[in-house]
């Protein structure tokens, strides 16, 4: 995608400012700031008009004649455009990862994760974004916790969107996260913790079974191929659905980087999506399949709404027999 595609709607803005520029170089002076400055094109806007404005002799005025955007209050992801601006929506905060760059000799920090909306409901009735923090929110977007972001836009690239939280973007938590808020750090988890999280993992396991399947597209414009199946550790076992291609057989040691948990009447999944790692893994000290298959046994106490292949031993103290006669 060309600068002058990604940045279309600020090159119009600085258009109407500076008939006469050129929008290649427009466009170019937008990717600088965002890679040299690491400030989104909404921020530089007007840094980049008044440059234009001097470099074309258009007299610089003390605004743009293009109004200030109202707030667009939504409060689910659907309700957004590709183009909007000044956004405000409550959301929960799954995943949050700093990155630092160096900008001219200088550290700049910023940070990139998920989102979900709709957070005051069942993880089920959410949708994910991703975003990105261009202005070093960190302290108030925990893993775990709900916020409301004042001032963010929407961002599309290859026809997917995401969420810019900008330097003046201001985040107000609703609710901190708690003590199921998924790590922050690269290490992984035993999946005993992760059964416990709502959110971003990394985990090592063993598959312990595989199976291709498929998710019939709501519109019935066709299906989505899935791989579902199961991976254990000492800690108990897990199911997992790939939205990816899944090359890895049964008793594969395998290591899960950026995969997040969903949970479905209350028992937890491993969701596998495109930006989640798997690679093989190597330790002679794991556990092989047969040890492994002692972790799937589970007791009547810990029996959950919607559990899968559940293994138990019991004995029956009573049976009853009852009869149903179609009329």
């Amino acid at each position: 995608m060309s600068d002058q595609t990604k940045y279309a709607n600020q090159i119009a803005v600085v258009k109407q400012e500076c008939p006469d520029a050129d929008e290649g170089e427009i466009g170019k002076e937008f990717a600088r700031y965002e890679a040299d400055f690491l400030i989104p094109p909404e921020d530089a806007l007007r840094s980049v008009i008044r440059k234009f404005q001097v470099s074309t002799g258009v007299e610089a005025t003390a605004t743009p004649t293009t109004q200030v955007r109202e707030e667009k209050k939504v409060g689910r992801f659907s309700e957004l455009g590709a183009d909007d601006r000044n956004v405000t929506i409550e959301v929960a905060i799954v995943s949050y990862t700093p990155r630092t760059q160096m900008v001219r000799g200088e550290e700049k920090q910023i940070a990139f994760g998920w989102i979900e909306d709709n957070p005051h409901e069942a993880s089920s009735e959410r949708v994910r974004w991703d975003y990105k923090d261009w202005g070093n929110k960190g302290e108030s977007m925990v893993p775990g916790s709900v916020v409301r972001l004042e001032g963010a836009s929407v961002n599309e690239w290859n026809g997917k969107r995401s969420l810019n939280i900008n330097r003046t973007t201001r985040v107000t938590v609703l609710k901190e996260g708690g003590g199921s808020a998924p790590p922050t750090g690269n290490e992984p988890v035993t999946i005993a913790r992760a059964s416990e999280i709502e959110g971003f993992v990394n985990l090592v396991g063993r598959v312990i079974s595989t199976k291709p399947d498929v998710i019939v597209r709501k519109d019935g414009s066709g299906e989505i191929p899935i791989v579902r199946g199961k991976i254990a550790d000492e800690s108990g076992s897990i199911g997992f659905l790939s939205w990816k291609d899944f090359e890895h057989g049964e008793g594969a040691l395998i290591k899960i980087v950026g995969a997040s948990v969903r949970k479905f009447r209350d028992t937890p999944e491993i969701q596998i999506n495109d930006g989640t790692v798997i690679e093989a893994y190597h330790d002679t000290a794991f556990p092989d399949i047969s040890e492994l298959a002692k972790s799937e046994r589970v007791s009547i106490a810990n029996l959950r709404n919607g559990m899968r292949d559940v293994c138990i031993t019991l004995q029956v103290e009573s049976w009853a027999q009852r009869t149903f006669e179609n009329r």
